[in-house]
């Protein structure tokens, strides 16, 4: 079993990467993380190549990421919460993956998942309403792109405060969605 984590966090050991940690210790298999502030992705053109051929025509670090979508038996996305969605580098390269959005106009979507996915997020701010419903709408809508079924999701509101130390709830949450992907068939 391959798991891709994909990472957008600024700091390398925020309350972001600690989830993200905490997840891959409880997962079994193989692991690889892409850390979108540290990759070498330029954004999308729109130009829309990818409508017609599954590729992009920008040739840079993000073709290694493709790879490694399409060897992927599970992804996991991980994000904090800047200014009520996802981050802009997490965006950034999210953007990129409209080759496989473009499925749907090429007509060669899978019909079914092919992989299973998880998300993790984090806000800053005391939990309020609705708080992560802009990154859960990118992550998952993503996700589905990938072909990949959301098997869940797990959010740390507070972390001004808080942190998995403070909410055993929460990391226990992480770890129950690593086992969770674990035995998804």
């Amino acid at each position: 079993m391959k798991t891709l984590v994909i990472i957008g966090a600024a700091r390398l050991n925020g309350h972001t990467r600690k989830m993200v940690d905490l997840f891959l210790e409880n997962l079994d298999g193989e692991k690889e993380i892409i850390d979108a502030y540290r990759t070498d992705v330029k954004p999308c053109m729109d130009c829309r190549y990818c409508w017609k051929t599954k590729a992009c025509v920008i040739k840079d670090g993000m073709q290694d990421i493709y790879q490694k979508i399409e060897e992927a038996d599970n992804i996991l996305l991980a994000s904090p919460m800047y200014f009520h969605s996802i981050t802009g580098r997490m965006k950034a390269l999210i953007d990129r993956f409209q080759v496989y959005w473009a499925g749907h106009v090429r007509g060669d979507m899978p019909e079914k998942p092919l992989r299973k996915g998880a998300i993790l997020m984090v806000g800053g701010a005391p939990a309020f309403e609705n708080q992560f419903l802009g990154g859960e709408l990118v992550l998952k809508n993503l996700l589905n792109d990938l072909s990949a079924q959301c098997l869940g999701q797990v959010c740390l509101p507070n972390s001004d405060r808080d942190s998995l130390e403070t909410r055993p709830d929460i990391a226990e949450a992480v770890v129950a969605l690593a086992k969770k992907m674990n035995n998804a068939e």
